[in-house]
């Protein structure tokens, strides 16, 4: 397989693309931004010229190779050969900017709800971006949707042409921001709210029942309850 594929990388090639991502994410000199996916690194000099501290990391170890020397010229700049999402290490930031692998954006995204930091600015497929704005009762509600609005507001803020792209990707792209409500949500927590959304046409008369609870609106449905009803429910297994 090629690596390419294997690591789903589609590398941002529009540098005027590049200076929007900049601008909408409203980088501060005081700042430490986590960058996931070096890539070809097309952001780099943008965020180190705007930022205090930059970690990005890319998991792939022939484009780290091709990219490590950006260091020599930016010394506020360490690139990390590394899985971010398995990173053991303290990793403190208060900015987080990816063009994520599509293939793990709910991956990535559950890991951010664990994480204290301000705001993210991310690349996200198109149809993902719908799916976590569902609101209660919309078709593409799900328990995703519940943790990430619980824990940020998500500003949708521009589309992004396939043409951006090397090599091009199969569907559209829009960046988004997350500004952070400061809910943190731990592992144990999310896994419950999974469960409770695997009975999401229930009322919650039955899903008291199912799962030993006694939470009050017992006419509510579970794909109609609202984010912070969810959680609550979830502290009660």
């Amino acid at each position: 397989m090629n690596w390419r594929k294997y690591y789903g990388q589609n590398f941002l090639v529009n540098l005027r693309v590049a200076r929007k991502i900049i601008d909408v994410s409203e980088i501060k000199s005081f700042e430490d931004v986590c960058e996931m996916g070096t890539g070809k690194g097309i952001l780099i000099p943008y965020l180190c010229k705007n930022a205090r501290f930059v970690k990005s990391f890319e998991v792939d170890y022939k484009l780290y190779i091709e990219i490590k020397n950006l260091q020599s010229k930016f010394n506020n700049l360490k690139i990390i050969n590394k899985d971010l999402l398995k990173y053991m290490k303290p990793l403190n930031f208060d900015v987080f900017i990816s063009n994520i692998p599509y293939s793990k954006s709910r991956e990535i995204f559950l890991w951010l709800s664990t994480k204290k930091f301000s705001r993210a600015t991310i690349m996200v497929q198109d149809e993902f971006s719908q799916k976590i704005q569902s609101k209660p009762g919309d078709k593409n509600y799900r328990a995703l949707s519940a943790i990430i609005q619980y824990c940020f507001d998500i500003q949708p803020l521009f589309k992004v042409d396939r043409k951006s792209f090397y090599p091009r990707p199969t569907v559209d792209s829009e960046v988004i921001k997350l500004i952070s409500k400061n809910n943190i949500l731990s592992k144990d927590t999310m896994s419950k709210i999974f469960v409770i959304f695997s009975f999401k046409n229930k009322k919650l008369s039955k899903l008291n029942n199912k799962l030993k609870t006694n939470f009050n609106e017992i006419d509510l449905r579970v794909k109609e309850m609202e984010p912070a009803k969810i959680i609550a429910l979830s502290k009660l297994l």
